[in-house]
């Protein structure tokens, strides 16, 4: 648990408290104790360890709750409020547009649940409530269905972290087993979980017994954290047929032909097949007559990293420490990319804050050398596709990567036309999250994806795919189809020292997306990434 995690806590809890229409006051304070935790500059623990001394908006009352929640990692009065709102209620907090106050107004109506809410949108009954119209009942519909849509999956990460979960129970039993299904494939969202286990039904539900239900045969069907679990058993002669079929995907396995039983690897396989061994990552219907790609990007082929943020605008980490972690896992420099000036609710940077971080840059590279900090910004693209900041203020940036943050409900040939113009700018280094989606809860924007990618192309641009498992975009399917025309760069868009990590995600979608090393920016000098600007 990091500040960002616990102000997040107090963040939902406030918004619960408004849903079941109580607790103003405590409300606002624990929204204020929230804002005011991501901008300490101290660790979780060290705050915690003062009781929270110091820290506005955290007073005699709160301070003992939040040295309980970080000593413990439970927040009792969370659960409370969790356990006093209907699910169907929780569940319209993934709608796009619906704050507590909409989804309280909309649940004294009688809306209890996504579906009600896609049913009475559907009726024309939302445009006849207080607060909302016909335009507003039109968005919501289109949100609510994209919701509900996705209602049964979650993000790779939560996947992945069941997985390993149940593989570690197995392992410590003495069966062996791997991950298969569309979390071994690395799917940005997935809908189950699927182990092939060497081992009967029997040897197998002594261990995940409290996870499963009922049994179809050799395979075993169950739940863990609301996610479905489907065990294949398996025999070792016969573990390489099997867990190349429950790896799917369903209409790659189609094109592969039959597949020979009673094999013990999936190397063997393949071998049986005549063909090379596809990677898991390249099993998807998209991947059918391409060929295999080279071998994954490796961590130690990062030179920099690109696209963090620090405390001066929205991160937890400050410059210093976001530098010395980058250090740390082995980056020869760092790209910082605060807001800018126009995202004011990210603590955008004003023109004198750039001035102040540039000179602490200074002073950080002269003493970290030869690591190197790059002066960058990320920028908001504004309505009219210009970029933040005056021309004589983006032409001192180092690097400069554009992103959409707001607008993005934009027709299509608006959006399209406003990126164009972003891309004609010869400041702009990158393009940032090009759609703005964040997985499960809003598409993003739409626009002519062919075009924007062609001008990215002609002015000699680098596209972002985001690492973030809230974004993971680009989609790595336009990556596939542009792999050998564009120069991509992996930004883990890293808000805290620990989400540095998350460029693991970008390692693997590059994979997905069959990019070799030299498309991927990161893995270039600083000086080549520098140079993009005298490019344009």
């Amino acid at each position: 648990m990091n500040r960002k995690d616990l102000a997040g806590m107090l963040e939902y809890a406030a918004d619960l408290m408004e849903v079941l229409g109580e607790g103003e006051f405590r409300a606002k304070a624990y929204r204020s104790a929230a804002r005011n935790l991501e901008q300490q500059d101290a660790d979780l623990v060290d705050l915690a360890a003062r009781g929270f001394k110091g820290v506005p908006g955290v007073g005699p009352t709160l301070a003992p709750m939040l040295v309980e929640i970080v000593q413990t990692e439970e927040f009792p009065y969370l659960a409370e409020l969790e356990g006093r709102t209907p699910p169907g209620v929780i569940e319209l907090f993934r709608v796009q547009g619906l704050g507590p106050r909409r989804i309280r107004a909309l649940w004294d109506n009688g809306v209890n649940s996504l579906e009600e809410l896609v049913l009475f949108a559907e009726e024309g009954r939302i445009r006849a409530l207080p607060g909302f119209g016909a335009k507003s009942e039109a968005s919501l519909l289109e949100a609510a269905r994209y919701a509900l849509g996705n209602m049964r999956r979650v993000m790779l990460p939560v996947g992945l972290e069941v997985a390993r979960l149940l593989l570690t129970d197995l392992e410590q039993a003495g069966l062996k087993a791997e991950l298969a299904g569309s979390v071994r494939r690395g799917l940005e969202t997935v809908g189950n979980v699927d182990l092939v286990v060497v081992g009967s039904p029997e040897q197998v539900r002594p261990v995940l017994g409290r996870y499963l239900e009922e049994a179809q045969g050799s395979v075993l069907l169950g739940r863990l954290e609301g996610l479905p679990l489907r065990v294949f058993c398996a025999s070792a002669g016969s573990f390489g047929t099997m867990l190349v079929q429950a790896t799917g995907s369903q209409g790659w396995l189609e094109a592969l032909g039959a597949i020979p039983s009673s094999i013990a690897t999936e190397e063997e396989v393949f071998r049986a097949l005549n063909r090379p061994l596809v990677p898991a990552c390249w099993r998807e219907p998209e991947h059918i007559g391409l060929p295999v790609p080279p071998a994954a990007l490796q961590p130690q082929q990062l030179r920099g990293l690109i696209h963090v943020h620090s405390t001066y605008s929205d991160g937890t980490g400050t410059l210093r420490q976001m530098a010395e972690a980058a250090i740390a896992s082995g980056f020869e420099y760092m790209v910082i990319c605060d807001h800018s000036q126009t995202a004011t609710y990210a603590g955008g940077l004003r023109v004198e804050a750039v001035l102040r971080q540039w000179a602490e840059i200074e002073a950080l590279n002269a003493e970290l050398a030869p690591f190197r900090i790059l002066r960058g910004i990320e920028s908001d693209i504004l309505p009219d596709g210009s970029l933040d900041y005056p021309d004589l203020v983006l032409a001192k940036f180092e690097v400069v990567v554009g992103s959409l943050h707001a607008g993005l409900s934009l027709g299509k040939t608006e959006q399209t036309q406003r990126l164009l113009r972003a891309l004609d700018n010869p400041y702009l280094s990158i393009l940032g999250h090009p759609s703005g989606r964040l997985i499960l809860r809003r598409k993003g924007a739409e626009a002519d994806w062919e075009a924007v990618l062609e001008r990215a192309r002609q002015n000699h641009k680098i596209v972002e795919f985001n690492c973030s498992p809230y974004r993971l975009d680009l989609d790595w399917r336009l990556m596939l189809a542009w792999r050998d025309r564009l120069s991509f760069s992996l930004g883990p868009d890293s808000h805290s020292v620990d989400t540095i990590s998350e460029i693991q995600y970008g390692l693997l979608f590059a994979h997905k997306a069959g990019l070799h090393p030299d498309q991927v920016a990161n893995t270039w000098p600083a000086e080549r990434l520098m140079g993009l600007k005298k490019m344009s």
